[in-house]
């Protein structure tokens, strides 16, 4: 079983006009061809637009979706890393990743 989890950063509006950064995770299951968003607490991403300047949900969403710069398995485009020791430690790791057997 193949399996590619990747995270990046993206901004939201926050209080009086200010940027929030939110992290997002992504696994794709290479075995099963499916790709799962995640936030980071772990619970999976429904779909919410929000228009606003900066990278966007659906920006990190595009770069997670092809987080490789030259095809599977290379170096991964910027604003891309792997999962750390810490990401599959935390409450989403250790609760999640058993919970969708990823």
């Amino acid at each position: 079983m193949s399996h590619t989890r990747v995270k990046t950063t993206y901004n939201v509006e926050g209080p009086h006009g200010s940027t929030e950064v939110v992290q997002i995770f992504c696994h794709h299951n290479h075995s099963t061809d499916f790709t799962t968003f995640y936030w980071e607490d772990g619970e999976v991403v429904n779909l919410i637009v929000q228009e606003w300047d900066g990278p966007t949900l659906l920006d990190a969403i595009d770069l997670l979706t092809r987080p490789f710069k030259d095809g599977w398995g290379g170096e991964l485009k910027e604003g891309v890393e792997y999962w750390n020791k810490l990401d599959k430690e935390s409450n989403f790791g250790v609760l999640k990743l058993i919970k969708y057997k990823i």
